[in-house]
């Protein structure tokens, strides 16, 4: 039977739907359509229903007869009457418009034109057509479109069909494999295309018209991506083509629709205004998408509880093989600056949540699309690799998904799956780490000639708890790697040879050494990895945070690291840095430090080479921009050729615009910069410009371009979260902190957007008038913002713990 698939995260399914034919008719100029959905189910047991949101239903037939339905609103859902058990044809006449939203088929819009786009995950294909929206409901589809002649569609498979008639065209596409309907798309509109071949398939770069750049860059990165993959998991690629969409305006950052993946522009528009963190950026996101293609879509969650199984293991398989493909990259490193390390600040309040989290209703889901999901999901996977040997993990991913494909499965699977292949006890270990909240922290201490190991649960704000965790321990000697198991409270490991625990940041936990042991340590600098290097002053920079460390010990303790000439090093100081300063912008000792940090670095890099390597352009703009905020001289170099903007090297523009706005206050010649640009990158660079602008009038018109849509509504949250960043903006945003939140509610239906910006700002803007902030907090009441508000009150308390100590 179908239980209520909105209130229950476990299905029982005998009822299976074996294929949807959709029929759509879109009238572009009024933004509506006519459809008609065809269902074949197979095994009912007499009780039936569909999803449907902001549809107009006319009529309802079971097997060619007419029958009655009612509607039940709270479960977003009609209910056919009469239902038999068996075997049974549905078919459903609709209509609906086409919103101005982010969410289900929808219009967006560019400088170029508009197109018709979909973004059904987690629940957004009720909103096209009449269907059972739960992942564990696989199916295949047909799909025909009418539209005006001169329009292109996109979907899933290859067109099968055109049929022109009166200035109209119905495009029919070839039938899908089965898959669930958050995976369905639908593009419509004028496209420019770009192809290759790979073996025997099709990779398939779309943009609207002309806003197609020339970059093969896209296309060479998901054809290597794809031979990677399918010799790693030993299963090919399924369908004949793969198109990579470029969508002008867009919730997310890309979808992973089965063959038709959707990007943001900034992603697929390469051209010479793209960054060295950009290029990389678009490798990442085009590789995470391309492991979905097996992780996800072949098999598929059978519920959004474990929907962190499926982006953590695209997060971190992104990452594991743009490190075979484009070694000079160092995208572990990436990852753990990335990915990583948001989940290790997000998991360490007290208002985080398990891996495995409970999912209820469409509300609950939108939630956690997170820095848990993607972020502690694909550390702890990295953590699991090094336990169990990289062979056995590959093998025993590849006998899941062979064993799984075109199914649903649980987490559970997957652990028992690297069990088998490793011998290994995954299964119990895997059980307590997405499970419980939270992670450990190691105390290391020396004692009667041993290493003394101790664990607690870390918090930012302090305090204990009485959690444990079996942690796979790797302790870094001078004879190599050596692996244990922790399965207690404390533990004892021999001195003789140690070096430091948690060899490169593999494990997913902090730890905090005795005098003795980190002059040991630091002793032995030159015998580590970058990734051991950056999870050391992590951790020292958290231990500052939850008041471990007094500002003296974390100083002591991170400057023998600064000599470190590696840019994922340099990166992490940077950015440590940048951060104290915004939370107490007059520190006289932050504004000495950042000099003592950033000039050496700079002087050393010297200016920009042809064919340096990418980390390095990437630490250089990370320099300049840290100590723009505490140099006048830097940042009035830097403000002096914002006239040359476009033919200033992408990596530094945005600092450019940045010390621009502070020092000149031109907003209007940055609204016509903004107005010239050609790029999403260009555009969003400015964008966050205007928000350090020190003038309430200015920053008024900046929300004035959101308002009339001259800055894309995808990328309000930028300007806001920019306003908090900077300290001449802090008062604005909070007086209009209200507006904000209902922007980002109205332009992000559905998602976890409006929460994640609240979380990104109150807790800065908030600092000196912490009790008005948590008051004007406390007035939002909506479910889908508690997480955001519970976290941001958390935070607020720590950064003004920290921001009191830099005065």
């Amino acid at each position: 039977m179908i239980q209520n698939i909105e209130s229950a995260s476990l299905v029982v399914v005998q009822t299976q739907i074996e294929n949807y034919w959709v029929f759509l008719n879109i009238d572009s100029s009024r933004l509506t359509y006519t459809g008609i959905v065809k269902i074949a189910v197979i095994g009912s047991d007499g009780k039936f229903f569909l999803n449907s949101v902001d549809l107009s239903i006319h009529s309802v037939k079971i097997n060619g007869s007419g029958v009655n339905y009612k509607t039940v609103q709270d479960q977003q859902s009609i209910i056919p009457e009469g239902i038999k058990p068996g075997d049974f044809y549905a078919e459903i006449e609709f209509s609906g418009t086409i919103p101005h939203l982010l969410t289900g088929l929808y219009l967006a819009k560019s400088r170029n034109g508009n197109i018709f786009t979909t973004q059904f995950e987690s629940t957004g294909a009720r909103r096209m057509f009449p269907c059972v929206d739960h992942p564990n409901f696989k199916a295949t589809f047909d799909i025909s479109v009418e539209a005006d002649e001169n329009m292109d569609v996109i979907s899933n498979m290859p067109v099968f069909s055109e049929n022109r008639n009166a200035g109209r065209k119905i495009t029919t596409f070839g039938r899908t494999p089965k898959m669930s309907t958050y995976l369905l798309y639908l593009g419509i509109g004028k496209f420019d295309t770009r192809s290759i071949k790979r073996k025997n398939m099709e990779i398939i770069l779309a943009a609207p018209e002309g806003l197609l750049t020339k970059s093969q860059f896209p296309l060479e990165i998901a054809s290597g991506v794809l031979d990677l993959f399918e010799g790693y998991f030993s299963i090919d690629y399924v369908l004949p083509k793969v198109h990579l969409i470029s969508v002008p305006e867009f919730s997310a950052g890309a979808m992973e629709n089965w063959g038709a993946i959707t990007f943001r522009e900034i992603y697929l528009s390469i051209d010479d205004s793209t960054s060295s963190s950009s290029f990389k950026s678009t490798g990442e996101v085009i590789a995470h998408e391309l492991a979905h293609q097996w992780f996800g879509n072949l098999v598929t969650m059978e519920w959004w509880n474990d929907l962190w199984l499926n982006e953590s293991f695209a997060t971190f398989m992104s990452y594991r093989i743009l490190s075979v493909m484009k070694p000079e990259w160092d995208t572990l490193g990436d990852m753990i600056l990335l990915r990583t390390d948001a989940a290790l600040k997000n998991d360490a309040l007290r208002n985080s949540h398990p891996i495995d989290a409970e999912v209820k209703n469409p509300d609950d889901i939108a939630q956690i699309f997170d820095e848990i999901s993607y972020g502690k999901g694909a550390s702890i996977l990295r953590m699991v690799e090094g336990y169990v040997g990289k062979e056995n993990f590959r093998k025993g991913i590849s006998n899941y998904l062979q064993k799984y494909q075109y199914g649903n499965a649980k987490g559970s699977y997957l652990w028992n799956s690297i069990q088998e292949a490793s011998g290994l006890p995954v299964s119990r270990i895997m059980s307590e780490w997405i499970r419980k909240k939270g992670y450990p922290v190691l105390t290391a201490r020396f004692q009667d000639g041993e290493v003394v190991i101790s664990q607690n649960q870390f918090l930012l704000g302090g305090g204990r708890t009485d959690e444990m965790w079996s942690i796979p321990l790797t302790v870094k000697r001078t004879s190599g790697t050596e692996s244990v198991l922790m399965d207690g409270r404390d533990t004892q490991i021999k001195l003789d040879g140690f070096i430091k625990l948690n060899d490169s940041f593999s494990g997913f936990y902090r730890t905090n050494y005795d005098d003795t042991l980190f002059a040991v340590l630091i002793g032995q600098l030159d015998r580590m990895t970058n990734l051991d290097l950056w999870g050391i002053a992590n951790d020292l920079y958290s231990f500052l945070q939850s008041g471990t460390y007094d500002l003296k010990t974390y100083f002591d303790r991170l400057k023998p690291l600064w000599k470190s000439t590696d840019p994922l090093v340099i990166m992490e100081i940077s950015g440590q840095l940048s951060s104290l300063y915004l939370l107490n912008p007059d520190s006289s000792l932050i504004s000495r430090v950042i000099p003592e940090f950033c000039v050496p670095h700079l002087a050393r890099l010297g200016d920009k080479v042809p064919g340096e390597p990418i980390n390095v352009s990437i630490a250089r703009s990370s320099l300049s921009y840290t100590l723009s905020l505490v140099d006048r001289d830097h940042a009035t170099a830097l403000a002096s050729r914002f006239s040359d903007y476009f033919s200033l090297d992408p990596d530094i523009r945005g600092q450019v615009a940045n010390a621009f706005a502070r020092l000149k206050s031109d907003f209007q010649a940055l609204r016509e910069k903004f107005m010239e640009c050609s790029t999403d990158e260009d555009r969003t660079k400015i964008i966050s410009a205007m928000a350090w602008i020190p003038n309430e009038a200015d920053l008024s018109g900046a929300m004035d371009m959101i308002r009339d849509g001259t800055i894309k509504r995808q990328d309000t949250w930028r300007f806001y979260s920019s306003c908090a960043s900077s300290p001449t903006s802090r008062d604005f945003l909070f007086n209009h902190f209200d507006i904000m939140v209902r922007q980002l509610r109205e332009i992000f239906v559905g998602t976890r957007t409006p929460a994640r910006v609240i979380e990104l700002t109150a807790p800065i803007i908030g600092l000196g008038r912490e009790s008005e902030m948590k008051q004007m907090l406390q007035t939002y009441t909506t479910q889908d913002l508690q997480i955001g508000i519970k976290k941001s009150i958390e935070l607020l308390g720590i950064n003004s713990r920290l921001s009191k100590l830099l005065k």
